[in-house]
C-alpha cells in the first residue's frame, strides 16, 4: 500500500505551479474587466437617474429598460467568464491526473504496491509508503508543466466601453477546445 496527497501532487509539480499561476492571472484580468464594467455601467445608471426628472416618463422607461438589458447581459458575460475559467482549471487538474496515471501506475510497480490511497483517508502510516514527493520529481522529468495541453477560453469579441455604450455588448468567451484524451 502507498498514500499519495492527490492535492499537494499537483499544486506542487510543475504543471499544477504553471497552472495556478496562470489561473491567478487570467482571473485578475477577468477582475479588473469586471470591475470596470462595473464603474461604467453604473457611471450610466447614475447619468440616467438624473435624466429622468428632465425626460417625459415614456422616453426615460424606453432608455431605463434599455440600459437594464445591457447590464444584465453584461452581468451574464461576465459570470460566463469566470465560469469558463473555472472550467479551463478544472479540465487542466483532468489532465493532469490523466498524465499522471501511467507515471503512478509506474512508481506502484517500482514499490511492488497493489494499491494508492488518498492520504487523508488514512488513519495512521509511515511517511515511507507516502510516494507524493517522489511522484511530483518524477512527474516533472517526465510530463513537464503542461504548457498548451488545455488551451485557456478565448473571447469572441472583448468587450469595450464603445461596445457597452452603443449597447452592442456581444459574446465574452467561449470554452477552451476539449481536453486531449491522451498527453504526450
Amino acid at each position: 500500500m502507498l498514500t499519495l496527497d492527490l492535492d499537494l501532487l499537483y499544486l506542487s509539480s510543475a504543471w499544477g505551479v504553471r497552472a495556478q499561476a496562470r489561473l491567478e492571472s487570467e482571473g485578475d484580468i477577468v477582475a479588473a474587466e469586471n470591475e470596470r464594467l462595473t464603474r461604467l455601467l453604473s457611471a450610466e445608471e447614475t447619468q440616467l437617474t438624473e435624466q429622468r426628472a428632465t425626460l417625459p416618463a415614456a422616453d426615460f422607461r424606453r432608455l431605463a429598460e434599455s440600459f437594464d438589458l445591457r447590464a444584465t447581459g453584461i452581468r451574464r458575460e461576465r459570470a460566463q467568464a469566470v465560469q469558463d475559467l473555472n472550467g479551463w482549471a478544472e479540465a487542466d487538474r483532468a489532465a493532469f491526473f490523466r498524465a499522471a496515471l501511467p507515471v503512478m501506475g509506474q512508481v506502484m510497480s517500482d514499490r511492488g504496491a497493489v494499491a494508492v490511497l488518498d492520504r487523508r483517508t488514512v488513519f495512521v502510516s509511515l511517511d515511507a509508503i507516502d510516494v507524493t514527493q517522489q511522484l511530483i520529481t518524477t512527474l516533472d522529468q517526465r510530463i513537464g508543466d503542461g504548457a498548451g495541453v488545455v488551451p485557456l477560453p478565448s473571447p469572441d469579441a472583448p468587450l469595450t466601453e464603445a461596445t457597452v455604450d452603443a449597447g452592442q455588448a456581444e459574446g465574452s468567451g467561449q470554452a477552451g477546445d476539449a481536453v486531449p484524451d491522451q498527453v504526450e
